[in-house]
């Protein structure tokens, strides 16, 4: 008995491709979400928990069933993506030590060298445990859709 490769393969692809876009987004929010107070803060964190209970792709494959190529997929992977790197880079990015950022601040770093140099280094652990949970999301959601 041979096994089929090619799906296996795509889904990899899918759920890889997702990750990245949603290492991208989903970073962003929750830095934002860590350093900044804005009107929509709540209403983002119930979002995104909404988000994390719904099967994205499964949905959007019965919405765009005739044109569902693996890029749509990725796309929507994305949003199956966010709310796991999210809730879990939030957390650690939040417990820092807001002495080493106010130090860089003080030595003239932006908020992006700060984020770059100072917060992601010292929480890359459970942010690299998050996108790992993403992933697996993301590979499991895209398996079943292909699988249909």
């Amino acid at each position: 008995m041979t096994f089929n490769w090619p799906p296996v393969w795509l889904s990899l692809r899918v759920a890889g491709l997702a990750t990245a876009g949603a290492l991208v987004m989903g970073l962003w929010l929750a830095y934002r979400m860590t350093t900044r107070e804005f009107i929509g803060r709540k209403a983002t964190l119930g979002v995104l928990a909404l988000l994390l209970a719904t099967p994205v792709v499964i949905l959007a494959w019965i919405l765009l069933r005739p044109l569902f190529p693996w890029q749509a997929g990725s796309a929507v992977g994305v949003i199956a993506a966010l709310p796991p790197i999210v809730f879990g880079a939030r957390r650690p990015l939040q417990d820092l030590n807001r002495e080493y950022g106010n130090a860089a601040r003080s030595l003239g770093c932006s908020e992006w060298r700060i984020f770059w140099r100072v917060m992601l280094p010292l929480g890359w652990r459970p942010i690299l445990a998050a996108a790992g949970v993403a992933f697996v999301r993301v590979w499991m959601e895209w398996s079943i859709v292909a699988a249909l």
